[in-house]
């Protein structure tokens, strides 16, 4: 099977660790580069990507301990809350 692909931003992957840093790397030529990555904070426990329905989802959001924090593809952080949940957030 053969996909083609127009646009180098299909080629990203997202990565959230127990250290609580989110690193996003995109291939260039072949090769992982970094594109992003945030400084460290809570373990994280659940990364999604999210979106307009219908369109690329290309927002980022995290759980950490009881904190939502939302990422642009770019790395750029739009949200951030905290819940009044008292156990962390898992899904």
């Amino acid at each position: 099977m053969d996909l083609a692909l127009n646009r180098a931003d299909y080629l990203q992957v997202v990565i959230g660790d127990h250290d609580g840093v989110v690193t996003c790397f995109g291939m260039k030529k072949g090769e992982a580069v970094a594109v992003f990555k945030t400084l460290p904070g809570q373990k994280i426990a659940r990364l999604e990507l999210g979106g307009v329905l219908n369109t690329p989802q290309e927002k980022i959001f995290i759980a950490a301990g009881s904190e939502i924090r939302g990422f642009t593809k770019r790395g750029k952080q739009f949200l951030s809350f905290e819940t009044n949940l008292t156990e962390c957030i898992k899904a």
